[in-house]
């Protein structure tokens, strides 16, 4: 998240400017696609995730989902990657934050694969 604060010379008030990232890249290997997501799950990024994920995949293809990119995630998020684990979605991660999140929402994990 970059922060960026501003000073208004006239009214003398601040004003923060957030910017919120999250990076979805889709690999379409020989026998899977591979979702991976790199920087912040939350709020209305988070909310598009579990419908977009199934527009990009047919109903045959293996879904891995990558996780060792994510820095942040709020609820949305959880609710999101909980949606996903529900559908058909394999989650990998080796980062120590995406494997923590993982274990807490009780989403089963795998290692690398790649």
């Amino acid at each position: 998240m970059i922060t960026i604060h501003l000073k208004d010379k006239w009214v003398g008030a601040e004003v923060a400017l957030i910017l919120i990232m999250l990076r979805t890249t889709i690999l379409y290997l020989r026998d899977r696609v591979k979702v991976v997501l790199s920087g912040q799950l939350v709020g209305e990024w988070a909310d598009c995730l579990p419908n977009a994920v199934p527009q990009c995949c047919s109903n045959q293809d293996e879904v891995e989902i990558d996780l060792d990119g994510i820095t942040c995630v709020d609820h949305a998020g959880e609710e999101a990657l909980l949606t996903l684990s529900r559908s058909r979605g394999r989650f990998l991660c080796t980062s120590p934050f995406a494997r923590t999140l993982c274990e807490r929402l009780g989403i089963p994990v795998e290692g690398d694969c790649r």
